[in-house]
C-alpha cells in the first residue's frame, strides 16, 4: 500500500476513509501528502511515485474553475519557464454534469472524474497520470511542495556536505520518508488519534546517533509554527552547546526563528518560571560558591555525617536523587524504592541522609546568595496551579530526552495546554545516564506513541559498528536498544585510536593531529569538534590550541562568556555536553581516565558496574558525533573486539597490554 505521511488532514471526514482504501491499492512506492502550509497547498493531496513522478489530486464538490486553480496554474508555468515538464491534476467531484462545457477545458494538464470513477479505479488513474521528472525538476519540486522536509546542507554532516572546499557550495538534502513521517507524526490529531484520556498527548521518536532527531525536532517546529501563528511552541535542549548551536542555525542558515516559537536550556527554562516566585536574578550556585555549604555538610561534626560509610560523592547523589524524584517527605524517602542507584542504605543510613538532605536545603536555598537547583525544580513541581501561573504553551519538543530527570519532565508537563502535544526525542541506547529510568516508570505512557529510527546519516558503517560493539560489552537487554541498520551506511575509513603513555604525550600528538587536519588536509574549521573527557580541562584545550592554531580559530562551548560565532571555529566542550553535537571530525581526549574509573578500590562491585556502564556510554555518545573521521587518544586500552575494528597507532602499544582494560571487565 501506499505510504501515508499523515492522517490526510486535508481531506472531510465523509471522504477520507475512502481515500485511504484507494491509495491501499498503491504499491509503496508512492508517498501521499496533504500540504500543511497554505502557501503550497496547490491541491487537496500531493502524490510522489516512483521514477520521481509527482501527481496533484484535488477534492471538490463541483469542478472546480480557473479562479480556483490559480496556484495549480501558476506552479505548471514556474516550472516551464525552467524547461521543466510539468504535474498533472486529477480534480475528483462529487458529480458532474457533462452535457455542459467543462469550466477548465482551456487548463492544460487537468483530467475532470466523478468519485464514484475514483473509488474504483483510483490507483489505476493515478499511475496513468503521474509524470515522471529528471533529477534537476525533481528537486526544484521537492523544495517547492514539500519545503518542511528540506535540509540546508550546513546543518548536516552527512558524507556529501563535507568538503574541502571552503568556497563550495552545496545542495540541499530532503528528509527521507521516515524522518519526514516523524516530523508530522500525529501532529494535527484530526483523525481520532489524540489521547482523550488524557490532558495533553505525547509522542516519543526513539532513534540512534545520527537518525536526525535534531533536524526533526528543528524542523516540526518550524512547520508547526507556521501552520499555527496563532499557537505557541517551546523547544528544549539538554545543555547549551547545542542550543547555541541550533539557534546559530536558525540565524546564519534557516532564516531566522519563528516568533512563536522559544528555544531554550531546561535550565534557563525552569529559572524563566521560577522567577514568578522569587524574582531575583542569582538562582543557581556555581562550583565555586557551593563549596562552602559542601564543607559544612560533609564534615565529622555533623553526627549524621560521621555515621555513613559512603563515600561525598554518594551522599551528595543521594541529596540530588531525593529532589529529582519529587520525593515529598522524611517517610516516603524512607520507604522508597531506589532501583538502579547502584548503591544500598539500610533504614538507619537513609535517616541519617535524610538530615544531611535538610541541612543541604537550610544551607542552599536562599534566592539571593543562590538556590540549589534540584531544589526549586522539585519546589515548583510540587506548586497547585492555583499558587502561580505557568508560562504555557501548545507544544513542547524535547531534544536528547533520555538525560532528563523526573523532576524536569514532570515540571514540563506542567507547562502544557490543556489538548497540547509533547513531543520527545531520545537514544535510548544512551541510556538515563542520570537516573537509568523507564519512561513508564516517570508517567510516560509511550506504548503505542513510539516510532523508531534506526538508520545513521551522519557517520560512518566503520564508526557506528564500532561504537555498537564497543556498547555491546554491557550487554544489557533493553526493549527499548535500537540496533543500528548498518547494510546500508556510507562506507569510510576506520576509527583511529592513538596510544599514549601519559598526558603530556597525548596533548602533542593530539596538538600534530589537528594541526595537520587543518593546514594539510583544509578540513574547515566548524567541521572539527574537541571532546573533553572528564579529566580535561575545556579551558585549558582551548589555549592550547589558540597557541599552536591561533586564538582566532577555536571557541569554548561549555564557556558562557564565549560570544564569538562558531563560523569558522573549531569548538571545544566537554564529552557530557556533547549530545544533540555533531561534525565531521571528532578528537576525543581522556579517554583514559574515562574507561579506568571503575577500577576505583572503593567501590563495590555494583557500583563498579555502573560506573562502567555510564563510562561506556558516555564514549559511545562521543564517538557518534562523528561524520567521516573520529581519533580517540587513550592511555588505556580498548576492549579487544573494539580493537580489531580500528586503526591503532601509538608506540606505547605494547606496553599497556599489560594494563587491559579487559582485566577490568573480568574484575568486574
Amino acid at each position: 500500500m501506499a505510504r501515508l505521511m499523515d492522517g490526510l488532514h486535508g481531506l472531510d471526514h465523509s471522504v477520507r476513509r475512502k481515500y485511504k482504501k484507494v491509495f491501499e491499492r498503491l504499491s509503496d512506492c508512492f508517498i501521499v501528502r496533504t500540504p500543511p502550509h497554505d502557501d503550497t497547498s496547490v491541491a487537496t493531496i500531493v502524490i510522489e511515485g516512483p521514477n520521481q513522478s509527482w501527481l496533484f489530486i484535488g477534492n471538490h464538490v463541483t469542478p472546480p474553475g480557473i479562479s480556483d486553480l490559480q496556484k495549480f496554474t501558476a506552479l505548471n508555468e514556474n516550472l516551464g519557464d525552467f524547461g521543466y515538464g510539468k504535474i498533472n491534476y486529477l480534480a475528483v467531484c462529487l458529480e458532474y454534469d457533462s452535457l455542459f462545457s467543462d469550466p477548465t477545458d482551456n487548463i492544460d494538464n487537468f483530467k475532470l472524474v466523478e468519485q464514484r470513477e475514483f473509488w474504483n479505479r483510483g490507483e489505476f488513474l493515478i499511475k496513468e497520470l503521474a509524470n515522471e521528472f529528471n533529477d534537476q525538476s525533481h528537486i526544484w519540486i521537492k523544495k517547492h511542495l514539500v519545503s518542511e522536509s528540506v535540509i540546508n546542507a550546513e546543518c548536516t554532516t552527512r558524507r556529501e556536505a563535507v568538503s574541502r572546499d571552503n568556497s563550495a557550495k552545496f545542495g540541499d538534502f530532503f528528509l527521507d520518508y521516515d524522518q519526514e513521517l516523524a516530523t508530522k507524526y500525529d501532529m494535527w490529531d484530526e483523525d481520532g488519534t489524540s489521547d482523550l484520556e488524557d490532558q495533553f498527548s505525547v509522542r516519543l521518536i526513539n532513534g540512534v546517533a545520527g537518525c536526525g532527531k535534531t533536524l526533526i525536532l528543528i524542523n516540526r517546529a518550524i512547520l508547526f509554527c507556521k501552520r499555527y501563528p496563532e499557537k505557541n511552541a517551546l523547544l528544549l535542549i539538554h545543555n547549551k552547546p547545542v542550543t547555541e548551536n541550533i539557534q546559530f542555525k536558525f540565524e546564519e542558515y534557516l532564516g531566522g526563528k519563528p516568533s512563536n516559537l522559544m528555544i531554550k536550556t531546561f535550565h534557563s527554562y525552569a529559572r524563566m518560571q521560577q522567577a514568578k516566585l522569587t524574582p531575583y536574578p542569582n538562582l543557581l550556585f556555581t562550583e565555586k560558591q557551593k563549596q562552602p555549604y559542601l564543607r559544612q555538610i560533609f564534615s565529622n561534626e555533623i553526627e549524621a555525617y560521621a555515621n555513613l560509610v559512603i563515600s561525598d560523592e554518594q551522599i551528595w547523589s543521594e541529596i540530588e536523587y531525593i529532589n529529582e524524584f519529587l520525593i515529598e517527605n522524611r517517610e516516603a524517602y524512607l520507604n522508597y524504592e531506589r532501583q538502579g542507584r547502584g548503591f544500598s542504605l539500610s533504614k538507619a543510613q537513609r535517616e541519617h541522609i535524610w538530615e544531611l538532605y535538610e541541612l543541604a536545603c537550610e544551607l542552599m536555598s536562599c534566592p539571593k546568595n543562590g538556590l540549589l537547583p534540584s531544589l526549586y525544580i522539585k519546589e515548583l513541581c510540587l506548586k497547585e496551579y492555583n499558587d502561580f501561573e505557568f508560562d504555557t504553551f501548545d507544544q513542547i519538543l524535547i531534544d536528547e530526552a533520555q538525560f532528563f530527570s523526573p523532576s524536569w519532565l514532570e515540571l514540563v508537563k506542567k507547562s502544557i495546554k490543556d489538548r497540547g502535544q509533547l513531543f520527545i526525542c531520545a537514544d535510548p541506547n544512551q541510556g538515563f545516564l542520570k537516573s537509568r529510568l523507564s519512561w513508564k516508570r516517570i508517567g510516560l505512557n509511550v506504548r503505542g506513541r513510539t516510532k523508531k529510527l534506526s538508520y545513521s546519516y551522519r557517520t560512518t558503517y566503520e564508526i557506528m559498528l564500532a561504537a555498537n560493539t564497543l556498547l555491546s560489552h554491557l550487554d544489557e537487554d533493553s526493549e527499548d536498544f535500537i540496533k543500528p541498520d548498518l547494510e546500508k551506511m556510507t562506507r569510510g575509513r576506520k576509527p583511529q585510536v592513538v596510544y599514549v603513555d601519559n598526558p603530556q604525550d597525548e596533548q602533542m600528538r593530539f596538538l600534530n593531529e589537528l594541526d595537520s587536519c587543518v593546514n594539510q588536509n583544509s578540513v574547515p574549521m566548524q567541521q572539527i569538534i574537541v571532546l573533553c573527557g572528564d579529566s580535561i580541562n575545556p579551558w585549558n584545550v582551548k589555549k592550547v590550541i589558540g597557541d599552536r592554531l591561533g586564538h582566532h580559530t577555536v571557541i569554548n562551548c561549555n564557556d558562557s562568556k564565549e560570544k564569538t560565532s562558531q563560523k569558522n571555529r573549531i569548538r571545544v566542550m566537554s564529552i557530557n555536553s556533547c549530545t544533540g553535537m555533531e561534525a565531521g571530525v571528532i578528537f576525543v581526549l581522556g579517554v583514559g581516565p574515562l574507561l579506568d574509573k571503575s577500577r576505583n578500590l572503593d567501590l563495590n562491585d555494583d557500583e563498579k558496574r555502573i560506573v562502567y556502564s555510564e563510562s561506556i556510554r558516555k564514549l559511545y555518545v562521543a564517538m557518534t558525533r562523528a561524520g567521516q573521521k573520529l581519533v580517540l587518544f587513550s592511555t588505556e586500552r580498548l576492549p579487544q573486539e573494539v580493537e580489531v575494528l580500528v586503526d591503532i597507532d601509538g608506540s606505547s602499544y605494547d606496553v599497556l597490554a599489560t594494563n587491559s582494560l579487559d582485566r577490568v571487565l573480568s574484575d568486574i
